[in-house]
């Protein structure tokens, strides 16, 4: 499970751990967005940094082998 992180402008940055997500909410360097799914924006400035990433899809029990 992961925690959607939104910079302060509200665009989307690299997901958290949920323990990364409650230490911000706790410090109040953070609030919540939307609980489902589960989405914090950011208090603070950041640099904004987004790694590429790949969407793996598994068709199912038809093509197994």
């Amino acid at each position: 499970m992961l925690a959607f992180v939104q910079n302060r402008k509200g665009e989307p940055l690299m997901p958290c751990s949920p323990r990364k997500a409650r230490l911000l909410l706790k410090e109040k360097e953070a609030k919540v967005v939307s609980r489902t799914p589960f989405v914090i924006r950011l208090k603070y400035g950041s640099s904004g940094y987004k790694q590429s990433i790949t969407l793996g899809v598994d068709s199912g029990f038809l093509h197994v082998g």
